[in-house]
């Protein structure tokens, strides 16, 4: 035990001298983590604001008069042009209105996201709209009908999410999402140096023909690697809740089109089980990522080498993940929770939400730990291979 705490050690004094690698991977996560989700929104919902409150330009061709009085009632600012789509094409417009054959068409450059022209085409099809529906109803009273049978009922949409859903918001995604981007990084910083760093230094042969068994230098490596990483995630995720804190505090809600809104915020409320049950599958990950990327690392050439097997590494992992996003398409399964990485990912997903049962739970920690445990006797055989310790 004495000799796995020792290389432990010394692998985690050898990255804390390193003063700028630990502000990269302690510090600034909890620096930048805040102006990623709160700036963002921010400032586009300014932008908003400003194009909304903003009298836009539309080029007219052929318009009535009752059309042009609504533009100008909506604060659009028709201008008369012979062309239209040509003028938005060009960029002279943020918006175009044509009227031929009973058809108002509108031209607008939608195709790269949310733009001004996107909010000016929404303020014309809403001008649109209220005047259709005002024509509609005249033509109703002057038949004798009253203009309320254009509304025989009211439509309420009403969301019925769990309270733990509805105040966690998009952090039940990003969390876990973010917590294996931290894993990965602060973890790879010490498996890389642990491994391929002291084949290129040299002392990798030193350390193997001292008395200490191979299992226990494995082991070692592999702690320091999950303490890093474990730090690393850590650091990630106080950024985050802060900039989710921060974003719900000062309204980050943007507009989603026909009415919706996103929140790009949340609330984490956790009890001291759920905080250690989060923990403790962070933990397993870790463990878990550190005995693969010690491998990894071992069985690289080079420091460089191995920093190019942690990439692909990083997307295979997170492959996975970007499918939690869509588990409300499909019903969860038993043996999902036994899929390495997407099981954690399930299981502090619902930690978060106040819905993850002693079933999810246990099947997710034993997978994990059994995946680990496995990961790190490829570590331990790796370390028993001469022609992979000693191939440079």
């Amino acid at each position: 035990m004495r000799d796995i705490y020792r290389i432990f050690w010394k692998e985690l004094v050898q990255v804390f001298r390193d003063r700028k690698l630990v502000f990269s991977n302690l510090i600034l996560p909890v620096l930048l983590m805040p102006i990623f989700m709160f700036g963002p929104s921010l400032v586009l919902q300014r932008l908003l604001q400003g194009a909304q409150e903003r009298k836009q330009e539309v080029a007219v061709l052929n318009l009535p008069e009752e059309a042009l009085r609504a533009l100008e009632q909506a604060g659009l600012s028709p201008k008369a042009h012979p062309d239209p789509e040509g003028a938005v094409r060009e960029g002279k417009y943020p918006v175009g209105v044509r009227y031929e054959q009973g058809v108002y068409r509108v031209y607008g450059r939608l195709a790269s996201g949310l733009t001004e022209s996107q909010v000016a085409v929404e303020k014309v099809k809403g001008a649109l709209q209220a005047l259709k529906e005002a024509r509609v109803a005249e033509a109703l009273k002057r038949a004798g009908f009253s203009p309320e049978i254009l509304s025989p009922f009211a439509l309420e949409v009403v969301d019925a999410s769990p309270e733990g859903e509805k105040r966690t918001g998009l952090l039940g995604f990003l969390l876990p999402f973010f917590l294996v981007v931290f894993v990965l990084s602060g973890g790879q910083v010490v498996a890389v140096d642990a491994t391929a760093g002291e084949k290129e230094k040299g002392t990798l042969e030193a350390l193997l023909a001292a008395p200490v068994p191979l299992l226990q230098i494995a082991l070692g490596k592999t702690l320091a690697t999950v303490a890093m990483a474990l730090l690393s995630g850590i650091s990630g995720l106080v950024g985050l809740a802060l900039g989710g804190a921060l974003t719900g505090r000062f309204g980050g809600l943007l507009s989603g089109g026909e009415g919706q809104a996103l929140a790009l915020g949340g609330q984490v409320s956790l009890d001291g089980t759920s905080f250690l049950a989060l923990f403790l599958s962070a933990f397993l990950l870790a463990l878990f990522m550190g005995a693969v990327m010690v491998s990894l690392g071992l069985f690289a050439r080079s420091f460089k080498e191995a920093q190019s097997y942690m990439a692909p590494l990083q997307l295979l992992v997170l492959l996975p993940l970007i499918f939690l996003q869509f588990r409300g398409f499909f019903e969860l399964q038993t043996w999902h929770h036994l899929v390495p990485l997407f099981n954690v990912a399930l299981l502090m997903d619902a930690l978060l939400k106040g819905s993850a049962s002693p079933l999810q739970a246990g099947l997710t920690w034993g997978s994990t730990l059994v995946y680990a445990g496995l990961a790190l006797l490829v570590a331990v055989r790796v370390f028993s291979r001469e022609e992979v310790v000693f191939r440079n």
